[in-house]
């Protein structure tokens, strides 16, 4: 069997906040070996935590300023329509496609945003972006029929998971994340015997669902706690933590002693916030947004309420499987509802200066309606860094009604986070929810615009599904091997640095162009001294 050179393993989300405790109670014995024998530290994610952006600057080395993707949807151009985003807006080189260049194989499997798969020298299984399991998400595609015909249908991870209201369903989900964990590691595994590569990626999902939806229930100090589910939903988290810390072993059984392993997570987690911020009821306060008038109708009102409730009813009864077939058959349905329940379709573009999408569960930036740049915008260009100033301003007023803490602490720019050819396709301001500010977002209504932008949660188990975990900026990183230093914490890591490291690693340049660096605190100064750079081609 061919000798693999680098072993790269996803674990979305996972956190260095369960992971250092359980790994020294003994729970995750294999990480610990790894981390004890290797270089490991917090590895922290691009700005703000996401999954699209930073899986996809973990690929390019760039931050989404250079390669174009800032969140799951977009704005096209001349529109304030908004799209979901693939890999396909990805406008930079990934290190794969590097690699290949440089006469390495490359296979990876189930990263997030590289749907369509890349016609790689090697095979390239496509993860979350994938429409649907009828797309063609494999290459080469006759890798899926071989597969299928070893393991069985090849299922994605799931989505839409707002039906998990009951007991039962939630053991369904956890049931259903076991089985895809095995089919990923069953995947990985045939494919290191079969297919082998010089670099390959497996990429594991179950850590980022279960933190969503089951953190409540190990946390005693969750405004959503419910004792009542604890011997049932306890230990969900670090079930599926212990899952694949067994995964990293198996893995590890099929390679060479020679194999350099990486483990890196694209961001971390933690509790969601008990504060609700309405980031678009806030702009309609401030005058800064409005909403066209004549649909405050009692007829067009009807209507909204309507489409509202017959969302909440599809994200609570349909099962993750049914709404992605929805979702495919019906992609305008799905975009209309998605509006109409956020009232994004509602707000009058001809008088609005300021507006958040409001669409995504994980909070959103603020966009400005600058003229010359929106199709319909009206804020002049003498008008823009005062009303970035006011905003700013503003949202740090706004207090936590017990405690008189600022709800906002902190508010980035643009140009704070993002640099590079793409840069002003981001929001304009991007409050933080992931550090210093814990808070979470949801969507506004325009019957709704006198009441507070702030909203406390009351503190008692949810009758529907909700997100009891969201995201925290530092994920993971271990790098084990030869090359790598024994047994020492590394601290400053950035998941921009990965695609420069693993270029290092491998004898290759690193292009000017990229953002991250490499990290050579991770290697053996004597691997750095004997393993030089090959020039440039071309």
């Amino acid at each position: 069997m061919k000798a693999i050179k680098l072993l790269i393993i996803g674990l979305d989300a996972a956190t260095l906040d369960l992971i250092n405790p359980w790994v020294a109670e003994g729970k995750l014995p294999n990480i610990a070996q790894l981390m004890s024998a290797g270089a490991s530290g917090p590895l922290a994610s691009v700005l703000p935590p996401v999954t699209p952006p930073a899986w996809t600057s973990f690929m390019t080395g760039k931050n989404p300023g250079k390669h174009g993707i800032f969140e799951f949807t977009e704005m096209p151009a001349g529109t304030y329509s908004l799209r979901y985003l693939d890999a396909s807006s990805r406008r930079t080189k990934t290190v794969w496609r590097m690699l290949n260049e440089a006469g390495y194989t490359v296979g990876t499997t189930n990263i997030p945003f590289t749907y369509p798969p890349e016609h790689l020298d090697g095979f390239q299984i496509s993860g979350m972006s994938t429409p649907s399991e009828k797309s063609p998400f494999f290459y080469p595609p006759e890798l899926r029929r071989e597969l299928e015909d070893r393991l069985g249908k090849i299922h994605l991870d799931p989505r839409f998971l707002g039906f998990m209201s009951t007991p039962l369903r939630r053991h369904q989900v956890l049931d259903q994340l076991k089985n895809l964990d095995d089919q990923w590691l069953r995947a990985g595994l045939y494919l290191i015997e079969k297919h082998p590569a010089d670099v390959m990626m497996f990429t594991f999902m179950s850590i980022d669902t279960v933190q969503h939806h089951f953190w409540q229930y190990m946390d005693q100090t969750h405004h959503y706690y419910d004792a009542t589910a604890v011997q049932d939903f306890g230990d969900a988290v670090l079930r599926v933590y212990e899952r694949l810390d067994r995964a990293v072993a198996r893995l590890l059984e099929k390679v060479s002693p020679d194999t350099s392993v990486l483990v890196v997570s694209d961001h971390g987690g933690g509790a969601t916030s008990d504060r609700v911020l309405y980031l678009n009821r806030f702009l309609a306060q401030l005058g800064l947004l409005h909403y066209i008038e004549k649909k405050n109708s009692p007829l067009r009102k009807m209507a909204n309420n309507f489409l509202r409730r017959s969302y909440g009813l599809l994200r609570g009864s349909l099962n993750s499987g049914q709404k992605i077939r929805l979702a495919n058959a019906f992609p305008t349905l799905r975009k209309s509802f998605e509006s109409a329940a956020t009232s994004y379709t509602n707000i009058d573009w001809s008088r609005t200066k300021a507006f958040c999408s409001e669409v995504l569960a994980s909070p959103q930036g603020v966009w400005i309606n600058r003229k010359g740049v929106m199709p319909a915008g009206i804020v002049d260009e003498g008008e823009y860094e005062s009303l970035l100033t006011l905003i700013t301003q503003k949202l740090g007023e706004l207090r936590d009604p017990r405690t008189g803490e600022a709800i906002v602490q902190r508010v980035f720019r643009r140009d704070e986070i993002y640099h590079g050819s793409y840069r002003d396709e981001a929001p304009d301001l991007t409050p933080d929810w992931w550090d210093t500010s814990i808070f979470s977002t949801g969507p506004s209504n325009p019957e709704h615009t006198d009441k507070s932008p702030i909203e406390i949660i009351e503190h008692k188990p949810p009758t529907t599904a909700e997100w009891g975990g969201t995201h925290r900026r530092d994920g993971i990183l271990v790098a084990y091997g030869k090359a790598f230093r024994k047994g020492i914490k590394v601290e400053g890591a950035r998941l921009i640095d990965m695609a420069p490291t693993i270029l290092r690693l491998l004898g290759q340049p690193v292009p000017d162009d990229m953002d991250g660096r490499v990290l050579e605190e991770l290697f053996e100064p004597e691997f750095l001294a004997r393993q030089p750079i090959q020039p440039r081609s071309g």
